[in-house]
């Protein structure tokens, strides 16, 4: 099954939702994707939850995992009902400090798209500069809803 990873600052501005939203119905519709990745660490993620729910209304056949960047016997975390499951890439050997950039960059690796909202510097911004190597070597969609960026 084709899947989308969905990223973005962790202030990101509430009314970028209906584009979020619009971005996740034609990533469905337009490229078959099923499966939704997103963490939980900020406005971004918590929106891209609220808006994968609503498209599922629309369409159940799609699925949101949560995708935690600790293990989850280490660090627990109910999951809300958005989500049909949580993800926990391999990353036993990685040290804390750098667990959620090693996620992050495993779900860029192993995605077929992306959807983001990066607007100024950060740890985001090199997260999409590391999305758009990988689109560089092959066909890799990424939708930035931070235009012009």
């Amino acid at each position: 099954m084709k899947s989308c990873f969905m990223f973005g600052h962790r202030d990101s501005p509430g009314s970028i939702m209906p584009k979020i939203e619009a971005a996740i119905e034609e990533q469905y519709s337009q490229n078959g994707i099923v499966v939704f990745y997103v963490g939980n660490r900020g406005r971004f993620d918590n929106m891209a939850a609220a808006a994968a729910k609503l498209v599922k209304q629309r369409h159940p056949e799609i699925r949101l995992y949560l995708l935690r960047a600790y293990h989850p016997g280490e660090r627990p975390t109910k999951l809300t009902e958005e989500f049909d499951s949580s993800y926990y890439p391999p990353l036993e050997n990685v040290p804390r400090q750098y667990a959620i950039v090693k996620a992050n960059k495993c779900m860029i690796d192993t995605a077929d798209s992306v959807i983001c909202y990066v607007k100024h510097f950060g740890n985001t911004r090199n997260l999409l500069e590391y999305a758009r190597r990988r689109q560089k070597k092959e066909a890799f969609p990424i939708e930035n809803l931070g235009e012009g960026y």
